[in-house]
């Protein structure tokens, strides 16, 4: 598998690292005073300098954090942001192709891409590249050779982090985990559920009943996937989720099933914080807005 990761900053992955490593319901706030974490030192555009943004849509708070931090950063540094645009959904990879071109046309000077799928951008960020018009990944990793250099999470720490704890809390008798992988073409989301699979499967003394890759990222997704899940595994005392959203659809399910299952999912919002504190769920946080101010800074240094 080829990623981002062979051109990724490192402080800004161990950033994304350090960020998950608290689990239950911390979330960093935009306005604490060391905004970068002390991971580097602010510094402001000696020159004009364009951005363009295209993200795969603005529905959570992990990637309208992204906007919101290169939106703050890019004014507090004197960098102008041209556009930023949202491709609606994972696999609306024709109408990011759109926006692509459209800030092409423009004359950014970068284009910051979060991209709606893995694969099929690289002869697109070619073309870019070829108009001297650099490519930063945002968020997630993007299948091509020809990105300048991305800031994204560990997506695999993250299912690791979540695998860990559940090794930490399983009974000495055994248990179950369900999954829902996330849907097909999200590569962050098949890093988290093969790093969780592969944690669980090593510490033992749990079995992992893994559910069909698919279906929507949304509430209700989870609550219908879980709910058939636990159909046919009464006894689960694990259910892993990619993403919030389906991890909150899926304690839905389960306290409709009267379940003792526990949830395990990644990204903190405040619809799910009473769901962290009674128990139901183990979450790890997400920093969108640091992703987004390292962005533009690094997009300066670059």
């Amino acid at each position: 598998m080829r990623s981002v990761g062979q051109k990724m900053i490192r402080g800004a992955a161990s950033a994304a690292i350090l960020a998950t490593m608290t689990v239950g319901a911390s979330v960093a706030s935009a306005a604490d005073d060391d905004r970068f974490r002390g991971l580097i030192e602010p510094i402001q555009a000696s020159e004009p300098h364009r951005l363009g943004v295209t993200l795969v849509h603005l529905e959570d708070d992990f990637w309208r954090g992204i906007a919101y931090g290169i939106a703050e950063e890019a004014e507090d540094a004197g960098v102008e942001v041209v556009q930023i645009s949202v491709a609606g959904a994972y696999g609306n990879v024709r109408e990011q192709f759109s926006q692509m071109e459209s800030l092409q046309t423009r004359g950014v000077d970068a284009l910051v891409l979060g991209a709606a799928a893995y694969d099929g951008y690289n002869p697109m960020i070619r073309q870019m590249r070829q108009d001297d018009i650099k490519v930063i990944a945002a968020g997630i990793p993007v299948n091509s050779d020809n990105v300048n250099f991305g800031v994204t999470q560990d997506d695999s720490e993250i299912g690791r982090i979540l695998g860990r704890v559940a090794c930490d809390e399983r009974p000495d008798n055994g248990a179950t985990a369900v999954t829902l992988p996330g849907p097909a073409g999200a590569e962050w989301a098949r890093l988290r559920h093969v790093a969780f699979v592969e944690t669980v499967q090593e510490c033992g003394g749990i079995e992992v009943v893994e559910g069909p890759t698919g279906g929507s990222l949304g509430v209700e997704y989870g609550v219908s996937q879980t709910s058939d899940m636990l159909l046919r595994n009464e006894d689960a005392a694990f259910v892993f989720t990619p993403v919030i959203p389906l991890g909150m659809g899926a304690v839905q399910a389960v306290r409709r099933m009267e379940s003792d299952a526990r949830v395990f999912s990644s990204a903190v919002v405040r619809e799910a914080i009473p769901m962290i504190q009674q128990g139901q769920m183990t979450t790890v946080s997400e920093p969108g807005v640091l992703i987004g101010r390292l962005i533009v800074q690094y997009a300066i240094r670059d």
